[in-house]
């Protein structure tokens, strides 16, 4: 094309998809007829699934100079029509977004024109009783409903809403500017009671506003949150692995003809999260706090930071209960979370006043025991364990007080030693 200013292509390709970490896209026929002659170019272009028609495209750049083909292309006056009636995920998919996945069916019309680089676009977007999901985050937003205009380069969101497993809620708008190659994103949302977090060792269901907004490189999630209710479980954590990225080196190819792929920039969070009833579950604990947290890091990897202050609740330990008098959990800002705790439970045993002190971090806990009056460590676990006093236990309990004591005493984290010796 660049020697001669005219050519002519005919692409077909059967089986089109594109496979990621947990999902593969719809496979689609996609064929294309362009033309390059006279000064102009003109392109069609028609996707088959499973034997239907789900998409038609056709655009025109006219004239174009004396540059590079690309250069022209980007810059040149184009007319361009998009029609799309069919699933959503086979386009997702297609995108390479591994956060999210949005199934459905999608319903596009647009004619565009301008330039390539700076398009003037015209027409609409809808989804109904769409799906999207997060493998990451946990979350889910069934019944999705959108439904937009394009307005010049705008594409222009009135409404955006869905709700969430539990009775929960998301509804927004906003819009998306395409200008110069970058993709611009300001949207807002409502949350009411929507279970926005949904992992393994941590979960919420948040109301208030929120905010999604991008210059084009990547973007931020932002806003302020009142927690409605939460889960978070000590001894268990779960972090996110990053998405391998290939080193590619092109050889014998000229430099205007590479197509350099974007750089992956992830998307970063700014969300405060505050109020009650964050249930606090694992290592014998169960319990409700408050929380004061700040929310950072990037949406594949959050990293929280504040702490959450005991409400009520009860730890039990060896087949006693143990009333929670105290408590403090201080998140650091790691990833996988891993706060500190400063927890006290109380507890009568034998007649005595016994305190148990919990501290250390939720994936390694420090374990101590106190009495009132002052027993020996030992004295005091044979009293919790076995209900009588150390001078009393057979050989066979002597034998798994002092596996008990040895296993407090190496910071073990296991908050049962009877468990932890039967395993």
């Amino acid at each position: 094309w660049k020697g001669t200013r005219s050519g002519r292509l005919n692409l077909t390709i059967r089986g089109l998809s594109r496979s990621g970490l947990v999902l593969a896209s719809q496979p689609i026929d996609v064929g294309v007829a362009a033309v390059l002659a006279g000064g102009q170019a003109g392109l069609r272009a028609v996707a088959v699934s499973k034997g239907q028609t789900i998409g038609r495209a056709q655009a025109r750049f006219a004239p174009l100079g004396g540059g590079s083909v690309m250069t022209e292309l980007m810059n040149a006056p184009l007319f361009a029509q998009l029609r799309y009636q069919g699933p959503a995920d086979t386009l997702w998919r297609l995108s390479g977004i591994e956060i999210f996945d949005l199934t459905g069916q999608a319903a596009i019309g647009v004619d565009i024109r301008g330039r390539l680089a700076d398009p003037v676009v015209q027409g609409s977007i809808q989804t109904q009783n769409a799906r999207l999901e997060s493998s990451v985050t946990g979350t889910v937003i069934e019944n999705l409903v959108t439904q937009g205009r394009f307005q010049g380069p705008k594409l222009v969101f009135n409404r955006l809403a869905g709700s969430t497993p539990g009775g929960g809620s998301i509804e927004g708008s906003g819009s998306v500017t395409f200008s110069e190659g970058r993709t611009l994103l300001d949207l807002a949302f409502n949350t009411n009671q929507a279970q926005l977090l949904n992992r393994d060792d941590v979960a919420a269901k948040v109301t208030g506003p929120l905010k999604v907004q991008s210059g084009g490189s990547g973007g931020t999630i932002s806003g302020k949150l009142r927690l409605n209710s939460g889960t978070f479980t000590l001894g268990r954590a779960s972090s996110t692995a990053a998405v391998p990225q290939l080193d590619v080196h092109h050889t014998g190819v000229d430099e205007a003809d590479v197509i350099e792929p974007a750089e992956l920039h992830p998307w970063k969070l700014d969300v405060d999260l505050a109020g009650g009833s964050l249930q606090v579950r694992g290592l014998g604990i169960r319990s409700t706090w408050t929380t004061d947290l700040h929310i950072g890091g990037f949406a594949d990897s959050p990293a929280f930071t504040g702490r959450a202050d005991l409400v009520r609740g009860d730890y039990e330990f060896a087949g006693r209960t143990f009333r929670l008098e105290r408590g403090i959990i201080r998140f650091r800002g790691e990833n996988p979370p891993n706060p500190l705790l400063d927890i006290r439970a109380e507890a009568q045993v034998q007649g005595l006043d016994a305190t148990v002190l919990v501290q250390g971090t939720g994936l390694k806990p420090e374990i101590s025991f106190a009495s009132v009056p002052q027993l020996p460590q030992d004295e005091l676990l044979s009293r919790i364990l076995f209900g009588t006093s150390i001078t009393n236990l057979s050989a066979p309990e002597a034998l798994q007080l002092a596996s008990a004591v040895a296993a407090l005493n190496s910071g073990s984290g296991s908050l049962d030693p009877i468990n932890a010796l039967r395993k």
